[in-house]
């Protein structure tokens, strides 16, 4: 029988996971969509990326293999959704040996509120462009080993109203590392830190700062290579679930 690698686009809404990744004893996006496919007769899926309890997704990957292409059973897949905040938003059958893992670019989206000096804000942001070592602003385990430079691409910093929005680029990230980048340049808007503190930290220094909060923070893009997505609109079901609050509006917004 025919082996079929199934590629699945997915977005959830993190406040009711704890992560993505599969924990004992509590909810998460992949033990959910574990157990369906399973039910569906496919593979455990395989994560592009993993993402903290609180944090949403606009745009995260799975994989799974299957005797079925994806078109004969995503239908039976977003039906088994419907009791969760976690919904395909496309598909595409690839190469059996594709690795989600392997991707071009990931952006992350991350929401502020009340900060009253933007220009400040943008001028921490931009000293994490390039390529860093980021042991700093990031969680690194004892046990961990793990090269800990990153490269980020381009941060864009553009105001919505009283709100900033800032999208982040780059190949991959840390754990936390997102987070940790906002806080610091919050410290900094706020007079804990100033940007020389930022400049330490990336050039080795123990420097301590603010992570910031996981609910504001979203993986809004994965990019690969020669990989076409067919696109699944959920809107109505979506917004009929779902009563909003101020952050999950624009939660929301990205799907529109």
């Amino acid at each position: 029988m025919s082996k079929f690698a199934n590629l699945f686009r997915i977005a959830y809404h993190g406040g009711d996971f704890h992560g993505s990744q599969v924990q004992p004893d509590v909810v998460t996006v992949e033990g959910v969509v574990k157990n369906i496919l399973k039910n569906l007769g496919a593979s455990s899926p395989l994560f592009a990326s993993r993402t903290d309890k609180g944090v949403n997704a606009t745009c995260n990957i799975i994989t799974t293999t299957s005797n079925k292409k994806c078109k004969e059973y995503v239908g039976d897949f977003i039906e088994r959704l419907e009791e969760y905040p976690i919904w395909i938003t496309g598909f595409s059958d690839v190469e059996i040996d594709f690795n989600p893992r392997i991707a071009i670019e990931r952006e992350y989206r991350y929401y502020v509120f009340n900060e009253k000096n933007k220009v400040l804000f943008n001028e921490a942001m931009q000293l994490f462009v390039g390529k860093h070592d980021f042991k700093n602003f990031a969680r690194i385990l004892d046990t961990d080993i793990v090269d800990t430079r990153r490269t980020v691409k381009r941060i864009d910093v553009t105001s919505k109203g009283e709100v900033i929005m800032c999208e982040i680029r780059g190949l991959s990230f840390l754990w936390h590392q997102v987070r940790k980048m906002i806080g610091a340049a919050s410290d900094v808007t706020n007079g804990r830190k100033n940007l020389t503190d930022i400049k330490k930290g990336l050039n080795g220094h123990k420097v301590d700062f603010t992570m910031a909060k996981a609910e504001f923070l979203t993986l809004s893009n994965i990019k690969y290579d020669n990989i076409e997505i067919e696109k699944v609109r959920n809107e109505r079901n979506m917004r009929i679930k779902y009563e909003l609050s101020k952050n999950d509006n624009f939660f929301w917004k990205e799907f529109l």
